[in-house]
């Protein structure tokens, strides 16, 4: 037999180290793997990682929170601010321990040591009143350095004792920059009106924008004019009323823990014990994760999909309770107690929620999706595709559920896949160039995972969460 082999060389066949190595021999080996009902083919290449729908959502929330947040925080000051020469300055002033209202005695829990009269109003000094200047805080103000006449800058909080009004000075800035005349010369009523418009509409905003991103962004990604506009135009919507709604809960849940913490100072944490800033935090972050359920529904409404309403909602949800999480330790542990406004924690703070809840809305669906299809060859190698209905087309026609651009050798209506109890099966509508399955072309086929779909120059991996 070895003589007859040595004799025969015809019969004998050599395949080079390059050849066996090759993506060929791979391929066809998966193949085999996967009509043997194995998982190899699944290990296929992941392609671009940013077409990841966690990555996406994230970034479109957050571009989108910031955007809500430049919009929002020109009218949103913490503290009002008056600025002005001295009219009138009186050192010796301060407010009573009790003050009558009406049949009522209030007891008032505010030291001052004396006011400032700028623009017509009259402001309390408190006696922690700081210096500000340039960004900067500085010492307890020296009211032996303030003089009538002299230009001043006041930053104002405002406290309500029943139906009186205390304007209390917290920030003195003695050598204020010039400001726009109309922001300068705005009354503190007219300052508060406004910040209170800007407080309810700050999550209203906020959402409504992040679920104009997120319910566009799969849209924007895949080409689909239509989607973009639907599930932009829905988000945008159902984040407005849904913010409005949730920030009146919000608010509902915030203030009586808020109440709790301040009541708790001490020296631990930013002027409040341990207890009280734990307080804060968790009734802020209850406040923002009921102010976020709003913000991811738009792709789930607008694609009639009750699976993305409920990744929406969660993700939604557990964006808030992050990005809530992250202010007060941001703003007053971070960034210190001594400054006028929080607009670099509320930057933060409303960035990590939009970035939060795009995230999270991707990886929930990432975590509790069925059955999905990864293209592995196409324009988009690497984006993964929910099987999120009953049925799904997939063609060139905008109007597909998986929208395959840049392919003359697809139809509009290539293939449709369909729900079957448990499992899938994929129907090819198109009879000059047939989809594949595995190579094969194929009428009607029942499908596997790690089954391989061809359809004109693009090729899906299809993909089922075991058991």
């Amino acid at each position: 037999m070895d003589d007859f082999n040595r004799s025969q060389p015809f019969g004998v066949i050599r395949i080079t180290r390059e050849e066996a190595a090759s993506q060929h021999v791979d391929d066809l080996l998966k193949r085999q793997m996967s009509l043997r009902g194995e998982g190899g083919i699944t290990r296929d290449r992941r392609g671009a990682w940013y077409y990841q729908n966690w990555f996406i959502f994230m970034v479109a929330g957050l571009v989108a929170a910031m955007a809500a947040w430049a919009i929002i925080e020109p009218f949103l000051d913490d503290m009002l601010y008056i600025q002005g020469t001295v009219e009138q300055l009186n050192t010796d002033a301060s407010l009573p321990p009790v003050m009558s209202v009406g049949n009522q005695q209030i007891e008032l829990n505010v030291g001052t040591r004396g006011s400032v009269v700028v623009n017509g109003e009259k402001v309390w000094i408190t006696e922690k009143a700081r210096t500000y200047h340039a960004g900067k805080s500085g010492d307890t103000v020296d009211l032996a350095t303030l003089k009538q006449g002299q230009a001043l800058g006041v930053y104002v909080w405002e406290d309500s004792v029943s139906d009186i009004h205390l304007p209390l000075a917290l920030f003195i800035d003695p050598d204020p920059p010039m400001k726009p005349p109309q922001k300068a010369a705005m009354r503190l009523e007219n300052q508060s009106a406004q910040r209170k418009a800007a407080s309810m509409l700050l999550f209203s905003t906020v959402a409504a924008l992040v679920g104009l991103a997120i319910g566009a962004a799969d849209g924007l990604v895949c080409r689909l004019v239509r989607r973009v506009l639907l599930g932009g135009a829905v988000g945008l919507l159902a984040g407005f009323i849904g913010g409005f709604i949730s920030m009146i809960l919000a608010n509902l849940a915030y203030a009586p823990l808020n109440a709790l913490a301040m009541k708790q100072t001490g020296a631990a944490a930013a002027g409040l014990t341990t207890f009280g800033f734990l307080t804060q935090m968790g009734g802020r972050s209850l406040a923002w994760c009921i102010a976020g359920m709003a913000m991811g529904l738009g792709q789930g409404l607008a694609l009639r999909s009750g699976r993305l309403l409920l990744y929406g909602f969660l993700g939604g949800v557990i964006g808030g309770l992050l990005g809530g999480l992250l202010f007060d330790p941001i703003d007053l542990l971070i960034l210190g107690v001594h400054k006028p406004s929080a607009h670099v924690s509320r930057l933060v703070g409303i960035g990590v929620i939009g970035a939060s809840v795009g995230a999270m809305i991707g990886i929930v669906e990432l975590l509790a999706r069925n059955a999905w299809l990864r293209m592995v060859e196409g324009p988009l190698a690497g984006k993964e595709f929910l099987i999120f209905k009953d049925t799904m087309y997939v063609g060139s026609s905008p109007r597909s559920d998986i929208y395959l651009f840049n392919d003359d050798q697809v139809a509009p209506q290539h293939a449709v896949i369909r729900s079957v109890g448990d499992n899938y099966e994929i129907e090819n509508l198109n009879r000059e160039n047939p989809a594949s399955v595995n190579g094969r072309p194929l009428q009607r086929a029942r499908l596997h995972s790690g089954d391989q779909i061809g359809i004109g120059r693009t090729s899906f991996t299809f993909q089922k969460r075991k058991g």
